[in-house]
């Protein structure tokens, strides 16, 4: 056992396991933490005593809250190119977890945010207990849903563009109901799971699955599932405008205190963040994985310069006034969007 990067790295049996170990920052990926886990699959990648891989959180409270945001902030503010680097890493990491030769199991245990989330995506069997509470929540710090979001989140159709522009956090059981988790097994169960694994002489995929399948119980019912039909009366349309007109407009009493909140919400964010990502959500649903993450790449390295997020990370973490001043406009950015549609 060695913790090194804030990660802690152990072989059991025929089991490679990484744990995410910056428990304090509810295991916000550091650089370090990225490229420790790149330097750790590829030590893997051709060891034969590692026959399988298994990603997990030393945090009680959480998987992973996202990416650094504080590090970007801190680049971007001391002149250096350090958060186009951090992008890079990262971007790397998921290729590499999606592409790895050997099966890489997730299992998440609290809360499951932005770049925690894009991570799980990228791992090939993804276990969830009841704890997690799943969000790509970027656009209430002026950014987009990005680590390939633009992909995963756009294959929900309508469903994707309100979890994309209003950040709402979802439950694992709305989660499996999307797709988006593979199976749900009880918080307490997890630690038997891991050891079902440790004990299996074969780890393949077929039989890591035959295993996880024997702790499966059933979730509560999805909430998401009862507002599917709201959230594609309101979030089916091409322009932001006509989404909040549409939320304003509701009539049904019955839905009215949903609508009220969802349009309460839209209108404390970022308007280029909003527009950004109804247009990638958009976008992503005719584009293959790899066209989604590199339209991502491209806008992320430009987003510091024309984009909200540094006001967004000043208001909400650095300053913590909660009152970010967000532009009314960018004709750079909108000019840049209106070439990638």
């Amino acid at each position: 056992m060695n913790i090194e990067n804030q990660l802690m790295i152990e072989q059991k049996g025929s089991l490679g396991l990484i744990s995410l170990d910056r428990v304090k920052h509810l295991n916000a990926l550091s650089l370090e933490m990225i490229e420790g886990i790149c330097s750790q699959l590829e030590l893997w990648r051709y060891d034969a005593a590692i026959q399988a891989v298994l990603i997990k959180s030393n945090s009680p409270k959480a998987f992973c809250a996202g990416g650094d945001i504080r590090y970007l902030y801190d680049s971007y503010k001391n002149d250096t190119a350090d958060y186009k680097g951090y992008f890079s890493a990262e971007y790397k990491m998921l290729n590499l977890l999606r592409d790895y030769a050997k099966p890489v199991v997730v299992v998440l245990d609290g809360y499951v945010l932005g770049g925690g989330f894009g991570l799980a995506q990228a791992c090939h069997i993804v276990v969830s207990s009841e704890k997690s509470r799943f969000a790509m929540p970027e656009t209430a710090i002026g950014f987009f849903p990005d680590v390939g979001a633009t992909h995963f989140l756009s294959r929900l159709d309508d469903i994707g563009v309100y979890l994309a522009i209003t950040g709402e956090q979802i439950s694992s059981s709305d989660a499996l109901y999307l797709d988006l988790i593979d199976y749900h097994v009880p918080s307490d169960k997890l630690d038997a799971l891991q050891e079902a694994l440790i004990n299996e002489p074969n780890l393949s995929k077929q039989n890591i699955e035959h295993i996880v399948a024997c702790f499966i119980t059933r979730p509560a019912e999805s909430e998401l599932k009862q507002l599917t039909e709201t959230i594609r009366k309101h979030f089916g349309f091409q322009h932001l405008d006509e989404i909040e007109q549409s939320l304003a407009n509701e009539q049904d009493e019955q839905l009215q205190p949903w609508t009220e909140k969802m349009l309460s919400i839209l209108q404390q964010r970022s308007f280029i963040a909003k527009q950004t990502s109804l247009k990638l959500q958009h976008l992503g649903r005719g584009l293959s994985l790899p066209q989604c993450m590199q339209l991502e790449r491209d806008l992320q390295d430009i987003w510091f310069e024309h984009g909200d997020f540094i006001e967004g990370v000043r208001a909400l973490i650095v300053d913590k006034d909660k009152q970010p001043q967000w532009q009314q406009r960018n004709p750079e950015l909108e000019q840049i969007l209106e070439k990638l549609s």
